[in-house]
């Protein structure tokens, strides 16, 4: 099955609360993640909001990672998503738990932009679905 690109939808529970209000920390984590999975970085755009929660995206040459915070429940909603054989978005998946201090991580991992048999459509392919993983020590 050949697919144009690998998209993770992560769920990061138990995050550091200071860490997840901080825009700047945020972006940082975000653009070292691109680097853990060899992506080129574009562009980055975040927001912070009041009282508490960032949201942001990293636009990469293989497509983007974007993160959604809520510090008072600990959580992060992240996608990753790249395309190409260089790049590999789980490495940024691992970043981002690890800079984030997640105690938890669940992922789903979808295959983008397959050709359907001869009629120039596209469509995904669900390959792991629901990998919880505990990152507590």
């Amino acid at each position: 099955m050949k697919a144009l690109g690998t998209h993770i939808v992560c769920e990061l529970s138990g995050c550091d609360f200071g860490i997840l209000t901080d825009v700047d920390a945020v972006r940082e984590m975000m653009i070292g993640a691109a680097n853990a999975s060899r992506a080129t970085v574009m562009e980055v755009a975040f927001h912070r909001f009041q009282p508490q929660g960032v949201s942001g995206v990293v636009v990469l040459a293989e497509s983007h990672i974007s993160i959604h915070t809520w510090p008072e429940l600990g959580y992060a909603a992240m996608d990753f998503y790249t395309c190409g054989d260089h790049t590999d978005p789980w490495l940024a998946c691992e970043h981002a738990a690890r800079v984030l201090g997640a105690g938890s991580m669940l992922t789903t991992e979808v295959k983008r932009g397959i050709l359907q048999s001869g009629d120039a459509q596209f469509t995904h392919v669900v390959t792991r679905d629901h990998e919880a993983v505990s990152l507590s020590a």
